[in-house]
């Protein structure tokens, strides 16, 4: 089934866009979708067609900023059910742990994962595979940042958020929304900061209305769909990349399994942990050419390659042509016929624009 998102994503979008100038309608339209269902705001509707339409507009109205500037007309109450549970709980880690397990009922296009380093911590969050939009990503950002910061009473600032795509020319939102430090051509998209923060109060804390907001939340549909161990290893896969750890005895570790137990568990999804360690990198690799300002001496580096050589000669096999080839056709109009070995390549050019 293909990934969806509540209506409510695009909650006051029309109005918005016009305000920028552009047509919200003819956006809609040409993303095939009506503009009649977005009255509702719990219809569910498909994630890559709302991604289309977030980075259409942004490109019409020449706003790059454009997926902040929609995520500061959301509401706390806009996320549905689960904001009873998230205004209730009683800690920062709480708060993020009830995010973590029950973002499938806010969309299904989310990933998050809670990394605790000895003093460090990271909340990451990412698109799920095979989906890719830095206006996506920048309204992730802003819902999450605003849970945690405004919409909670833990009286908190993380140390930094990081976005994996390159400074925007449109600073202003940013910097509007997010009161801590920014960081872009970062290694991943999240927050850092202190793990004795994970510790502090929410001052809303209610365990009895927290309890009763999470048995009714567990009656809902779809909740409980259990992450399937390929969704694990390829988060996994992704952190440790950059730091030239991504192989399958660490990735087993974290994962709290042996590495028999992985490979077992992805045998019966009819995946190999070779695959997946593959697949985290064409998508990083894409995303960083196209998105970033990383050199690709960096972007080998952030996809666990030693060397720039070896990078390019499987980015080669991959693509069937050179990095700075890739971001030049990305960036023109052309579409030349692409060869056997980068078949997808056409594709994640058409839907990257």
């Amino acid at each position: 089934m293909l990934p969806r998102a509540r209506a409510v994503t695009l909650l006051n979008y029309p109005d918005l866009a016009r305000a920028l100038g552009v047509d919200p309608y003819a956006i809609l339209a040409r993303a095939e979708l009506r503009a009649s269902v977005l009255g509702d705001v719990e219809n569910w509707l498909p994630g890559k067609q709302i991604l289309e339409v977030l980075e259409e507009t942004a490109r019409s109205a020449g706003r790059d900023d454009f997926g902040v500037l929609l995520g500061e007309f959301r509401s706390f109450a806009s996320l549905g059910p689960v904001s009873l549970l998230l205004k209730h709980e009683v800690t920062l880690q709480t708060v993020i742990e009830a995010m973590i397990e029950y973002r499938r009922l806010l969309n299904e296009l989310l990933h998050l994962k809670l990394d605790q380093q000895g003093d460090d911590a990271l909340l990451i969050w990412s698109l799920i595979p095979g989906l890719r939009s830095s206006q996506g990503v920048n309204l992730l950002a802003t819902i999450a940042y605003r849970v945690l910061v405004d919409w909670t009473a833990v009286g908190w600032q993380p140390d930094c958020i990081h976005f994996r795509h390159a400074a925007p020319a449109n600073r202003e939102a940013f910097n509007r929304v997010f009161r801590c430090p920014i960081e872009f051509d970062s290694e991943f998209d999240g927050l850092s900061f202190r793990t004795r923060s994970l510790e502090l109060g929410n001052a809303f804390a209610d365990a009895e209305l927290a309890a009763h907001a999470r048995t009714l939340l567990n009656l809902m549909p779809g909740v409980r769909r259990p992450e399937s161990t390929s969704e694990r290893a390829r988060a996994t896969i992704a952190l440790m990349l950059p730091k030239g750890e991504a192989n399958v005895s660490s990735v087993s570790r974290s994962l709290g399994l042996t590495v028999r137990s992985l490979q077992r568990r992805l045998d019966l999804e009819q995946l190999t942990f070779s695959t997946l360690l593959n697949d985290v990198r064409r998508e990083l690799a894409a995303r960083y050419l196209r998105d970033s300002a990383h050199s690709s001496t960096a972007i080998a580096e952030l996809t666990g390659f030693s060397a720039l050589s070896s990078f390019s000669r499987w980015f080669a096999t991959e693509f069937a042509m050179s990095p700075r080839d890739w971001k030049r056709l990305w960036k023109s109009e052309e579409q030349p016929i692409v060869p056997t070995r980068a078949v997808g390549l056409q594709a994640e050019v058409r839907g990257a624009r």
